[in-house]
C-alpha cells in the first residue's frame, strides 16, 4: 500500500513537504515511510523498517538515501538550527501512483526516484531514472539498527562489502546493494539528526546515523538503476519484475472509496501462517478490538472474504475463556468489548457471505463468549439484571497516566451492554441459520438485558448515561454505538440521542469524546505523553465514530433521500481528506483548527469510513 494521493503535489516549502506523509507496506508489518520531501520527521520514518518477527519486532535499518549530482544535494535533514541540505528546493512533484514518486529538476537534468517493497519479504527497492545528466551520481545510505519506537545510540556495526553492495552486521543482518551502481566502503558517522514530530510529542528526538559508504554511477545522458535494502536478499536480478507485479496488484485493489483501497490493504499482515490486521501505522500492533471494528470496512466492503475469514480465525484461535486478546502479539486480555465486537464482525461476515460452514467453525468460540459474559468474573461479567458490569479502563477509552485510568468508566457502560444485547440476539439468529439447539436461557437473558437497558436513559439530558451503577452523565459518543443497535431503545429516545450527539459532539472529522461543556473537556491533543493521554478520550475527535453516527442517522430517519444526503455531507470532509492523503489518521483536535494527531494511518478510521460510505450507497 501507499498512503498518499495519486494527484501530483508540489510542496511550497519545507514545512508543507513534511506535513504530507507516505507509507509503503509489504504485508508483513514492515514498511518504508517518510514525508513528501523525503525528510524524516519521525523516529518511525525510514526506507526499510523490517518486521523481524512478523508483524512485530520492527527495526529501523535503512533511514535514508542521500543523492548527490555534482553540486546538487537532494536530501533534507533537520539538524540543530538548520535544514541541510535543502533538496526540497529542487522537488518539482511528489505523487503516489501507486508508489511514492519524487521528481527533481536541476536545470535541464531530471531525477525521478520511486520507492516500493517486494510483497511478503523485507526488501525495499528504491529505483532511479536520471535524464540529461553527464557526470557522477553518488548516493549515500544512512543506517541504524534499533527498535523503530525510539531514537537511540548507534549499536556496534560492521560491514562485509563487495563490488555492488555491503552486508551490515549488527543485531540484525541486512544488505544494501545495487544492480548497476558500484559500492565504495567509507564509514562515517553523521551527527545530531532531529525528528521534529517526536520533539512535539515529548519523546526522544535526536540521534546519530552511520554511513557505511556510498554508491556511485557514471551517467552519460541517462541511466536507470536501483538500490535495494533487504534482510532477505543480497541480489535482486529482476527488481523491475517485482516492482511491476506489486504495481499491478495495488492498482487492482477495489474499495467503495477508491482512494482508500491501498490504505485498507496496508493493514492486512501475516502472522505466522495466518492473517491479522494492524491497528495503525506507524506504531500499533494487531489489536483485537481495533481489528474487529475495522474488519467489515477493510475486508468485507472490498470483497476480500477469504482474508476476512482468516483474520476472524486468527483471533478466534487466540481466544481465552471467551475473551479475545486485546493485543494479539502480547497475548493481553484486558478488554471487555473485543469479544463483543468479534460477534459483530462475525455477524457482518455472515450477512455478506451466508457462509454457514465458517459460521459452524466459529460457533464453539461464540458460545464460549456468551458463557463467559453471562457470569460474574474478575474483570467483568453479568449482574443480576443481565447487564455487564466491568472494571476500570477495559473499554476502548483505556488511556492511563502513570497507571491511573483517565476515563475509568467503571460500572455498566452504555455501549458494552448494547453490544451485549446485540450479541445475544445474533446468537439466536446464528443458531437458527445453523439449525442447532440454543440454550433457552440465552433468549431469556436477551429479554432481561432489553428490559433493564432503559435504566441508561438520562431524561435530564435527553440522552444516555455513559455509565450506570454509579451514574455518569458525561455526554460521550459511546451512546451513538448503543443507540444504533436495533430493538433496544424506542425511536423517540434514539432521535433525542442523535440530536444531542449532533449538537455536542459532531465535527467535520468525526465525534468528540466529551462534550465541550464538560469542565474536563480537552480540545487539544498535544504535549508530552501524559498531556496527550490525558486528552485522548476527553474531547479528542475520532474519525471511526462517524460510522456508528451514520448507522444511527439512517436508523432514525430511514433511507430517505434527505437522510442519505445528510450522511454524505457528514462524511464529505473525511472523503476529501482521503482523496488528498490516501488514508485517514487516528484522531483530530476537538477545537478549530482541527489538527490531526496520533497515527497518521489508522485501521478503524479507514474501515469505518469505507463501511459507512457503502451503507450510504447501498
Amino acid at each position: 500500500m501507499t498512503a498518499g494521493s495519486d494527484r501530483p503535489f508540489r510542496p511550497a516549502d519545507y514545512s508543507q513537504g513534511t506535513s504530507r506523509e507516505w507509507l509503503v507496506a509489504n504485508g508483513l508489518g514492515s514498511y518504508a515511510s517518510s514525508t513528501a520531501n523525503c525528510s524524516n520527521s519521525r523516529a518511525y520514518h525510514g526506507l526499510l523498517v523490517a518486521a523481524t518477527d512478523p508483524p512485530a519486532g520492527r527495526r529501523l535499518l535503512l533511514s535514508s538515501l542521500d543523492e548527490e549530482l555534482g553540486e546538487y544535494r537532494l536530501s533534507n535533514h533537520q539538524y540543530p538550527g538548520a535544514i541541510y541540505p535543502q533538496g526540497f528546493t529542487h522537488l518539482r512533484e511528489f505523487a503516489t501512483d501507486p508508489f511514492p514518486r519524487f521528481c527533481y529538476q536541476m536545470g535541464q537534468t531530471t531525477l525521478e526516484k520511486t520507492v516500493s517493497m517486494a510483497r511478503n519479504e523485507n526488501s525495499t527497492i528504491v529505483s532511479y531514472r536520471v535524464r540529461k545528466y553527464s557526470g557522477r551520481l553518488c548516493i549515500v545510505p544512512l543506517i541504524h539498527d534499533r527498535s523503530f519506537h525510539a531514537s537511540s545510540e548507534l549499536p556496534p556495526m560492521h560491514q562485509e562489502a563487495w563490488e555492488n553492495g555491503t552486508a551490515i552486521v549488527s543485531q540484525t543482518r541486512f544488505f544494501i546493494f545495487s544492480d548497476l551502481a558500484r559500492y565504495i566502503p567509507q564509514e562515517s558517522v553523521y551527527y545530531n539528526f532531529e525528528y521534529e514530530e517526536e520533539r512535539r510529542r515529548g519523546l526522544g528526538w535526536k540521534e546519530n546515523l552511520l554511513s557505511p559508504g556510498r554508491f556511485e554511477i557514471d551517467v552519460a545522458g541517462e541511466a536507470e538503476f536501483a538500490i535495494i535494502a533487504s534482510t532477505w536478499r543480497r541480489e535482486m536480478p529482476d527488481w523491475r519484475g517485482d516492482l511491476d507485479r506489486e504495481r499491478e496488484r495495488l492498482r487492482s485493489l477495489k474499495a467503495p472509496v477508491p482512494s482508500l483501497a491501498r490504505a485498507a490493504d496496508s493493514f492486512l499482515v501475516k502472522r505466522g501462517n495466518a492473517l491479522s490486521l494492524i491497528a495503525g501505522y506507524h506504531w500499533f500492533d494487531d489489536w483485537g478490538r481495533d481489528a474487529m471494528i475495522a474488519l467489515p470496512g477493510l475486508l468485507l466492503t472490498t470483497g476480500r472474504f477469504e482474508e476476512a475469514r482468516q483474520v476472524l480465525r486468527s483471533f478466534a484461535r487466540e481466544m481465552k475463556d471467551g475473551v479475545l486478546p486485546n493485543d494479539l502479539g502480547a497475548r493481553s486480555y484486558n478488554t471487555v468489548d473485543a469479544s463483543l465486537w468479534f460477534i459483530q464482525a462475525a455477524g457482518r461476515y455472515y450477512d455478506a457471505t451466508e457462509d454457514l460452514e465458517f459460521l459452524a467453525e466459529l460457533w464453539p468460540g461464540l458460545l464460549e463468549v456468551v458463557e463467559r459474559y453471562s457470569r460474574p468474573g474478575e474483570d467483568f461479567g453479568a449482574d443480576e439484571d443481565g447487564l455487564i458490569i466491568s472494571g476500570p479502563a477495559l473499554t476502548w477509552m483505556d488511556a492511563r497516566v502513570e497507571t491511573r485510568p483517565v476515563t475509568p468508566r467503571r460500572g455498566k457502560c452504555c455501549e458494552i451492554n448494547a453490544l451485549w444485547y446485540s450479541a445475544l440476539r445474533r446468537m439466536e439468529c446464528f443458531a437458527q441459520a445453523l439449525r442447532v439447539p440454543l440454550d433457552p436461557g440465552i433468549a431469556q437473558l436477551a429479554k432481561r438485558v432489553q428490559s433493564s437497558y432503559p435504566r441508561f436513559w438520562n431524561s435530564e439530558n435527553g440522552c444516555l448515561f455513559d455509565v450506570i451503577d454509579h451514574e455518569d452523565a458525561s455526554i460521550r459518543p459511546n451512546q451513538i454505538i448503543a443507540a444504533a443497535i436495533p430493538d433496544l431503545l424506542p425511536d423517540v429516545m434514539r432521535r433525542s440521542i442523535l440530536e444531542v450527539v449532533e449538537r455536542e459532539l459532531l465535527t467535520p472529522f468525526g465525534l468528540r469524546t466529551l462534550s465541550p461543556r464538560d469542565p474536563r473537556y480537552a480540545g487539544r491533543y498535544s504535549g508530552g505523553p501524559s498531556e496527550r493521554d490525558s486528552s485522548y478520550h476527553q474531547g479528542t475527535v475520532w474519525p471511526w465514530l462517524i460510522g456508528p453516527y451514520i448507522d444511527l442517522l439512517l436508523a432514525v430517519n430511514g433511507r430517505t433521500a434527505e437522510a442519505l444526503k445528510g450522511g454524505l455531507e457528514a462524511l464529505r470532509p473525511l472523503l476529501d481528506l482521503a482523496d488528498e492523503m490516501g488514508t485517514i489518521p487516528e484522531i483530530f483536535d476537538g477545537e478549530l483548527p482541527q489538527n490531526s494527531g496520533g497515527c497518521f494511518s489508522q485501521a478503524w478510521s479507514v474501515g469505518e469510513i469505507l463501511r459507512a460510505y457503502e451503507e450510504l450507497q447501498g
